[in-house]
């Protein structure tokens, strides 16, 4: 920019800056001003506002007029332009003219065009590419060397390293090959271990199908899970869907089988976390639905407030997100629009760390499509919840975004909200409800809120019973086919108990859910 005149500089300048404030019309105005100076960033820059507004002619027509000035920028853009329109010809001239410049793009896109025709010239360029920081550029050099495996290995090696060091997943899934066709079987499931931490589409899948190779189904499983949850991969959930069945265990086999398709019921994993604190959840929901409303509320994910109704919550941690349209769940963590290391996301990795440890499909997977489930809204809701339990806290809260077409789950941790503390008369039905939630894991349900409010346990094939010095003695008796069938409570003091403990269970009916386990 030093060789534009002073003149036109002081325009273009005047022009990002109110171009930055949003003074569009003005910037517009400098940049047209700043071109006719002598200055082609003007053009550029008006044709990137026409671009944002969805004028792609106006955007050619300036882009064409700085990439005639000589502006590297632009000259790649109409390169592009030429190259997609079917005139290689034009797309070398001007590719030619960014690169001159220094345009990264244009360097590497006029090697790939003359690549077959001008193979040492293409190196050349893609090594200048490399030097300027493309890691694109060391894989290309890489597949060169390759050749489909009978070039120059070494020098392949060499060029899909460095690539990887960049974070090029498409190398190092590559230099696996290249370790391979050294006779290097370590280095090979090494690389494909990095491309699939890189999320190269085939690389946990390839590890997957080694490990059965081996004859280690366990590790299998691993990496096909991986390749599953990671890129969707259908191939990969056919696989894992075939060991469980041959398991025997047609649960997981059905789990996985219609994995990619969406959900349509919680896994095993899944299962056994959250009906365990399934119960004690929706206590802590019931309490703070009462203190906490649902009206529009607004919130700093990095001071970790949210406030509502006049009123500021803190410790606050945003969940996840669910559309109402394509009946999606997005965790926090991944969400492009977001950093992880945001303070109202950070505490996510509690949970995404949990589910690693304990194989939990639904806490590892950055997306979830719920289409499948009667309710996708609710499945959305219990798993936002069962999530929220490992946080502690006081639950979670569910608002609207973009117009109704989706909403935004936040995990409030406020000490000044009011705890849930055990009641007996309530418990039965709590229990019911949790039951409910969760039909195929009742005894777990039980189990679960009774280990939360320090009961001592005792169970047996047909009843599970806790005892406690505080909280008095809750029981549930169960069906042959592990449904609860009634529940008991009572509290503490002797003088406060009836004649017949079951007359303490809410309404002293007993309950059954209706459902097969």
């Amino acid at each position: 920019m030093s060789g534009y005149p002073a003149e036109a500089v002081a325009l273009y300048e005047r022009g990002r800056e109110a171009e930055g404030e949003g003074r569009l019309a003005e910037a517009e105005e400098l940049y047209t001003r700043a071109y006719e100076a002598g200055h082609p960033g003007g053009a550029h820059r008006i044709g990137a506002m026409a671009l944002d507004r969805g004028d792609k002619d106006l955007t050619e027509r300036w882009w064409r007029r700085a990439a005639e000035k000589g502006h590297p920028e632009s000259a790649f853009e109409v390169g592009y332009i030429e190259e997609s329109g079917g005139d290689p010809a034009e797309a070398e001239r001007w590719y030619r003219v960014a690169a001159e410049g220094g345009d990264r793009g244009g360097i590497l896109n006029l090697a790939t065009l003359i690549e077959k025709s001008a193979r040492d010239e293409a190196m050349d360029l893609y090594r200048r590419a490399w030097d300027m920081g493309s890691d694109r550029a060391a894989f290309n050099l890489g597949r060169i060397y390759d050749a489909d495996g009978k070039g120059d290995l070494d020098q392949a090696a060499t060029w899909y390293s460095r690539a990887a060091e960049r974070g090029n997943g498409g190398a190092a899934f590559n230099l696996g090959f290249v370790r391979m066709d050294q006779g290097d079987t370590e280095g090979r499931l090494a690389s494909w271990r990095l491309a699939a931490r890189l999320r190269h589409p085939k690389a946990a899948f390839s590890l997957g199908v080694a490990a059965v190779e081996r004859g280690d189904e366990d590790e299998a499983i691993t990496w096909f899970r991986a390749s599953v949850q990671d890129v969707g991969s259908e191939h990969a959930a056919r696989r894992l869907a075939d060991i469980y069945r041959r398991r025997g265990d047609a649960r997981r086999a059905g789990y996985w089988s219609g994995y990619t398709a969406g959900l349509g019921a919680y896994s095993t994993e899944f299962e056994a976390f959250a009906a365990g604190g399934s119960a004690a959840a929706i206590q802590r929901q019931d309490l703070l639905d009462e203190v906490v409303g649902l009206a529009y509320a607004e919130w700093d994910l990095d001071a970790r407030t949210l406030t509502t109704d006049g009123r500021t919550y803190h410790g606050v941690t945003l969940l996840g997100s669910f559309s109402h349209l394509s009946k999606t769940w997005l965790w926090a963590w991944d969400n492009a629009n977001l950093s992880p290391d945001r303070p109202a996301i950070a505490p996510l990795r509690a949970v995404r760390d949990f589910g690693a440890e304990h194989t939990v499909p639904e806490l590892m997977a950055g997306g979830l499509d719920l289409s499948r489930f009667p309710d996708p809204g609710g499945a959305a809701d219990t798993l936002a919840i069962a999530a929220g339990t490992l946080l502690g806290g006081n639950g979670v809260r569910r608002y609207s975004i973009n117009g109704g077409d989706g909403s935004s789950y936040f995990h409030l941790d406020d000490p000044a909200l009011p705890a849930a503390r055990f009641d007996h008369t309530t418990a039965a039905r709590l229990l019911m409800r949790a039951a409910e939630v969760f039909p195929a894991a009742q005894r777990a349900v039980v189990r679960g809120l009774l280990a939360h409010y320090g009961f001592e346990i005792s169970e047996s094939p047909d009843a599970i019973e806790g005892r406690s010095p505080t909280n008095g003695r809750l029981a549930a008796a169960f069906t042959p086919d592990n449904l609860i069938k009634a529940v008991s409570a009572e509290r503490n003091t002797s003088a406060e108990r009836n004649t017949s403990a079951e007359k303490n269970v809410s309404t002293g009916e007993d309950f059954s859910t209706g459902q097969d386990a």
